[in-house]
C-alpha cells in the first residue's frame, strides 16, 4: 500500500505562534497604511471590506489636488450643473482599493509581489461590487502598501495605481 502525500499551504506549516505573529504583522501594517494615508489627505471609508471569503484591506478616497484635479468651469455631466459666477468646483476624486501586504524581513520576494493575478481579478471584483452597492461615481484606483520591518525599522512602500483593469 502506497502512502499519499499531500502538498499542504506554508500556512498550515507554521507554529500557532508563527501564524499569531503574522496575523499582529499585518494588522499592524494595516493601521501604518491607514495612518500614511490619512496623513497624506486620503478619507479612510473601509477598513476590512469583506464579501464572502473576498476582502479589501482599505477602501479610501483620495482628496488630494492631485487627484481630484483642478478647478475648473467646463460642464461636465459627472459634475452636475455649471457653478455660478465666481465658483468653481474640482473633479471627481479617486476612489482608490488599497491592498496592504507586510513582512517581517525583507526577502528575495517584495510584499507587493505577492499581490499575485488571481488576487488582482479578486480584487477588481469586489471593488465592482463595492461601488455598485455604495453608488459610488468616481473613478477607482488601484494601490498597493508594503510594510516591510526589519531589524526594529519599519519602512513603508506606496505603489499608486499598481495595476488597473485594463491590464486584465
Amino acid at each position: 500500500m502506497a502512502l499519499l502525500k499531500f502538498h499542504t499551504p506554508r500556512s498550515n506549516n507554521r507554529t500557532l505562534e508563527e501564524r499569531r505573529e503574522a496575523l499582529e504583522l499585518g494588522k499592524m501594517g494595516e493601521q501604518m497604511a491607514a495612518k500614511y494615508l490619512t496623513d497624506k489627505g486620503y478619507i479612510i471609508l473601509e477598513h476590512n471590506y469583506r464579501r464572502g471569503h473576498l476582502e479589501i484591506d482599505l477602501i479610501a478616497l483620495d482628496s488630494t489636488p492631485q487627484s481630484c484635479g483642478q478647478p475648473s468651469k467646463t460642464p461636465s455631466p459627472l459634475r452636475g450643473t455649471p457653478p455660478q459666477e465666481g465658483e468653481s468646483w474640482r473633479a471627481e476624486c479617486e476612489l482608490v482599493i488599497v491592498e496592504v501586504k507586510s513582512r517581517a524581513y525583507d526577502n528575495i520576494l517584495q510584499p507587493e509581489e505577492a499581490v499575485d493575478h488571481k488576487k488582482r481579478l479578486n480584487l477588481i471584483r469586489l471593488a465592482n461590487e463595492y461601488v455598485k452597492t455604495h453608488g459610488r461615481k468616481e473613478n477607482v484606483r488601484f494601490d498597493i502598501i508594503s510594510v516591510v520591518s526589519n531589524d526594529g525599522s519599519t519602512e513603508l512602500k506606496h505603489l499608486k495605481n499598481a495595476y488597473n483593469v485594463m491590464s486584465f
